[in-house]
């Protein structure tokens, strides 16, 4: 009988310390935070004309310190799909405009994390024309961060540039 009395005292015992333990490190909130992120991040945008003969576009977009390579194929456009910031790191989106040798440009990046001095984004973007190797486009630009809610728990932002 006295060692289950002891085994069940010792069960008790951690259990104990795990509860004040959890109640010591708890007291210091004030409140209870929403259990949410924010979509940071920074978008460059504008309209780029490409010759007609070019039919695909090959990317380089350097985001702060993240970089991406991608290709976009401007025959298989689709108009109706835009660039989503939530999607992560670095990309670049076309949209098919009026003007057939017309796009609207978006470079997004979300790789950055809450921050209620939120850092300014460099965003250094190359477009070239896959079949040739010519640069069609290359651009560097700061885009300005600026906090949009926060509070005791988040501090969400989003930093914007136009080419």
């Amino acid at each position: 009988m006295t060692s289950l009395r002891l085994k069940w005292q010792a069960s008790c015992g951690a259990a104990s310390a795990v509860l004040f333990l959890f109640g010591t490190l708890s007291a210091g909130c004030s409140q209870q935070c929403t259990m949410y992120g924010c979509v940071n991040g920074g978008k460059l945008s504008g309209n780029v004309v490409f010759p007609s003969e070019v039919t695909v576009v090959d990317y380089r977009l350097c985001a702060g310190s993240p970089c991406e390579d991608g290709s976009i194929d401007l025959v298989e456009l689709d108009s109706a799909t835009p660039c989503m910031l939530w999607d992560g790191g670095p990309k670049v989106c076309l949209v098919k405009t009026n003007d057939p040798n017309t796009f609207a440009l978006s470079a997004v990046s979300s790789a950055f994390p809450e921050d209620e001095n939120p850092p300014d984004i460099k965003f250094q973007l190359t477009l070239v024309d896959h079949e040739s190797g010519r640069v069609l486009l290359q651009e560097t630009r700061s885009a300005k961060s600026r906090v949009t809610s926060s509070d005791d728990c988040h501090a969400c932002w989003r930093a914007e540039a136009t080419l």
